[in-house]
């Protein structure tokens, strides 16, 4: 039984981020929590969020990280909204109790007090994202599917037009030949780990 009480939301910021836990990476020394510190602290200035859910019992269970749509790393043209780039309750005790749904309240909140025109999101079927269906409970409307399974979200505030995906993946995608290629950047922690599996 997890007592709600001693589960709060945590508001991040170049000084304390240092001590939060990413995607269940909790040791400050480990290469990929290292890059994401680093990685954050030069998007706070961006206007970044990055909101960690911290249990007293089991510590940092869950996180959510959006931007403006002009700073965003999705590929999508959302300029004048906010792009969630993350949500994910990492404890699985933590799951299916709604504090998802409160991790993105607080992203529904910065929102309207910036006079955004809405939020936008990258759901996917498979791991590292959440469904899409936690948005459309929340009242996100699809505005567009990509290959193989993900799907871009929105929620208007405004009036305005609709986020889309950015250019052709599959076109994109040829200008790197055959073979494997790999693109990272120090926005998720585990790249790290994955890039080193893959190869």
């Amino acid at each position: 039984m997890i007592n709600r009480d001693n589960v709060r939301i945590i508001d991040t910021n170049p000084e304390n981020i240092q001590d939060c836990a990413f995607c269940g990476y909790k040791n400050p020394e480990n290469t990929g929590h290292k890059r994401k510190v680093e990685w954050l602290k030069k998007r706070y200035p961006e206007g970044l969020h990055f909101k960690v859910l911290r249990s007293d019992k089991d510590g940092d269970v869950g996180f959510i990280e959006y931007i403006p749509g002009e700073y965003t790393w999705k590929p999508v043209n959302a300029n004048g909204f906010m792009v969630i780039h993350c949500l994910l309750i990492t404890n699985k005790k933590y799951k299916a109790k709604g504090f998802g749904g409160q991790l993105l309240n607080c992203c529904i909140e910065d929102t309207l007090k910036a006079k955004l025109k809405g939020i936008v999101v990258i759901s996917s079927k498979g791991s590292f994202m959440v469904d899409k269906n936690l948005f459309i409970k929340n009242g996100f409307e699809i505005g567009g599917t990509a290959k193989p399974h993900f799907y871009l979200l929105y929620k208007k505030f405004k009036k305005s037009e609709t986020p889309k995906f950015t250019g052709n993946w599959e076109n994109n995608a040829k200008k790197y030949g055959h073979g494997v290629t790999l693109i990272r950047s120090g926005q998720c922690p585990y790249t790290d780990k994955n890039t080193g599996e893959i190869i």
